[in-house]
């Protein structure tokens, strides 16, 4: 009998559910740090190469996704996928991607 008593009281679950909290908190801290490094400054030029943190790389693949995102496949890069966001950057310059995209990659 004490040990049903011991089971339903709310007491009990207090310290299980401050540490479930506790590593929610930390995954969501390490996603945040995470996702702050793969932000950065990108260069594309329109011959397809592409400057990425004092790095160089050829463009492969580029077409937009959505009205709002484009994908990016660079040769040469740690990061061999990029994600530009209609947010990211100006409206001219996403404009200007996007023309780009159809330009240069768009089937004929």
């Amino acid at each position: 009998m004490a040990t049903f008593l011991f089971i339903i009281t709310p007491l009990f679950w207090l310290p299980i559910a401050l540490l479930l909290c506790e590593l929610l908190l930390d995954e969501g801290l390490q996603s945040v740090a995470y996702a702050y490094q793969l932000q950065g400054s990108v260069r594309i030029s329109s011959q397809g190469d592409v400057y990425y943190r004092h790095q160089h790389g050829k463009l492969v693949y580029l077409r937009p996704l959505t009205r709002w995102l484009i994908v990016l496949r660079v040769q040469g890069l740690d990061h061999q996928w990029m994600l530009v966001w209609r947010d990211s950057c100006t409206d001219a310059s996403y404009r200007t991607l996007k023309m780009f995209t159809y330009l240069h990659f768009s089937p004929r």
